[in-house]
């Protein structure tokens, strides 16, 4: 008797134990299996961009979190740039017409990522962007005419960037351009050659890019990538 009555008195103790556990394990298995979850990763907001009228240009057709770069390329009409699926796509906008279908600039294998965007707000604009295939980097570019579009991606000849490393914030490589009112192109990234270097090359219309040059960082600081570019004024 005396036996059974501390099998007794254990089994009541095991059970009692496992009714005040119960909550705690359920709450760990909830969490496991997705009752709760980080929070998405938001995209850096954009300033508002305005046409000549001072009417704001709607967001446009990217996905979310895509942080979409955005230029006037002229008083009613802009353009877009994104990554999407490891491609860069364009936009096109007019007020009268609203955003274009997205189209894809690049169609090489790779991935591409960073792409930058800038316009003499007459109707020119340069897109850039990083590309990578395998431990391969370049600088990849098309050009936007309004009376023709844009043309065929190539590369930045004699680009070297700098690859991203793990815990780079993003668009920290991102190459950075400016576009002057003849339609005059300079780039300025991070070079892949040698620490605390930029490489910078200009493009000029009808003769292509000069070769890049490298200078040391401080002697011309590389700013921050603007969220979104600006027509030259």
């Amino acid at each position: 008797m005396r036996s059974w009555g501390l099998a007794c008195a254990l089994l009541a103790a095991a059970l009692a134990l496992v009714a005040c556990n119960d909550g705690e394990v359920g709450r760990h298995d909830s969490t496991v299996l997705g009752g709760s979850s980080p929070e998405p990763q938001r995209a850096p907001s954009l300033p508002a961009l305005t046409d000549a009228s001072g009417q704001p240009v709607p967001t446009p057709p990217a996905p979310a979190n895509s942080a979409p770069r955005m230029t006037l390329t002229g008083g009613d009409s802009a353009l877009a740039v994104w990554v999407q699926g490891g491609d860069v796509l364009a936009s096109a906008w007019t007020r009268a017409g609203g955003w274009t279908a997205a189209q894809p600039l690049e169609r090489l294998h790779g991935e591409s990522r960073d792409p930058q965007l800038a316009s003499n707000g007459q109707g020119s604009a340069m897109a850039v962007w990083h590309h990578q295939v395998g431990n391969i980097h370049s600088l990849r570019f098309s050009r936007f005419e309004a009376a023709t579009g844009w043309s065929l991606p190539d590369v930045l000849p004699g680009a070297l960037p700098k690859p991203a490393t793990a815990g780079m914030a993003p668009g920290q490589n991102a190459p950075r351009l400016e576009m002057d009112a003849q339609g005059s192109v300079l780039a300025r990234w991070p070079s892949g050659l040698r620490a605390n270097e930029f490489q910078a090359a200009r493009h000029v219309p009808g003769q292509g890019w000069e070769h890049p040059s490298s200078q040391p960082v401080a002697a011309a600081p590389l700013t921050p990538a603007l969220p979104a570019a600006s027509p030259a004024r």
